[in-house]
């Protein structure tokens, strides 16, 4: 998918829907044939946890009566100008709890949290920066039940989607769109870090293992991970991650999108850390300076620190090359799936 207005370098900023009301959090249940499939708290971008928020945030996330993840939100966001002139950039490290104006038609049963009988716009579907709501927009799309918002961030704005299929698949989706500046055109790399604090069942117990094929060392496709590390990603080798419950056996897989790779300032694709209370994000909030923006996931890393049978966090993180002064290209919009493999 690509924004409507294509050629341009978007549209005229248009911040007139006016104030959402109050509610923070919403308790939700998606009931399918009579059964509960999805159990979660959903908090919105404005009340978001993080130094500077991290879009809509999931907690205590369970799908069919088990926990899959404690926490889900993307506490980390930075952009780096690949020339940078005219007062743009050189970096930014951005915010992720303004939330911005949208299209949503629907009835509110939370000041704030819209429950949509069409699918809502936002400036990546529509290509207009107006709308009538600001908050969570939630909707139906075929086997999905889809939860969105719109935030604003100086001249960007940024779109985070997440998908629940009654298949228990889970996609986290993150859009990109901009109004019209003098920035806007010039080339930049967009990344967007996940931070995704995954129980299978329990907090303790669990195991990330790592999938290659070819196959790199043994005679398997898949290796645990022992230690806090820190992988890329790698198309060539299939790559993904599994993380179970060692107990009982359940199981979620890491599937990553059309993502990109990391780079000198993107850094990192993927880290397997063992929870701690105080890394929700680095610590970072809004600046310019290269040194300071760059995200540093790296701190949290120690190559003595246990993860296996642990609690575990993985953070994931894509790599998005933003230039609207080229039609065609990459979609606007990357992530990975979440998908069970067994429950």
């Amino acid at each position: 998918m690509r924004l409507a207005n294509d050629g341009s370098c978007g549209p005229p900023a248009d911040d007139s829907c006016g104030v959402a009301g109050n509610a923070q959090k919403a308790n939700v249940k998606i009931i399918s044939g009579g059964a509960t499939l999805w159990e979660f708290q959903v908090t919105r971008p404005f009340a978001s946890s993080g130094t500077d928020g991290s879009g809509i945030e999931f907690q205590h996330v369970r799908y069919k009566g088990k926990q899959v993840l404690y926490q889900a939100h993307v506490p980390i966001l930075n952009i780096q100008y690949l020339n940078a002139t005219g007062g743009c950039g050189p970096t930014y490290r951005d915010w992720q709890n303004s939330e911005n104006c949208f299209q949503a038609v629907g009835y509110d049963p939370l000041p704030g949290f819209r429950l949509c009988t069409s699918p809502a716009k936002t400036i990546f579907d529509s290509g207009s920066d107006s709308g009538n709501f600001r908050g969570v927009a939630i909707y139906v799309d075929g086997p999905e039940v889809v939860f969105v918002s719109e935030l604003e961030a100086g001249w960007y704005r940024y779109i985070p989607i997440w998908r629940f299929n009654v298949n228990g698949t889970i996609r986290p989706r993150w859009a990109f769109g901009a109004i019209d500046n003098g920035c806007t055109c010039k080339t930049h790399h967009h990344h967007v870090y996940w931070r995704l604090d995954f129980d299978i069942e329990t907090a303790a117990n669990n195991l990330v293992e790592e999938f290659n094929d070819p196959i790199l060392v043994g005679n398997s496709n898949w290796h645990k991970k022992v230690y806090e590390i820190r992988r890329p990603k790698d198309a060539g080798h299939k790559r993904k991650w599994k993380i179970s419950n060692t107990v009982t056996g359940s199981a979620y897989e890491l599937v990553p999108g059309q993502d990109g790779n990391s780079d000198a300032y993107g850094i990192g694709d993927l880290w397997v850390l063992r929870y701690h209370p105080n890394e929700i994000d680095d610590g970072q909030g809004f600046t310019t300076n290269a040194a300071l923006s760059q995200a540093h996931i790296d701190n949290f890393k120690s190559p003595a620190e246990l993860v296996e049978n642990q609690d575990v966090v993985i953070w994931y993180a894509a790599h998005f090359l933003h230039d609207e002064s080229h039609a065609g290209g990459p979609p606007h919009i990357v992530g990975p799936d979440i998908r069970p493999v067994k429950w």
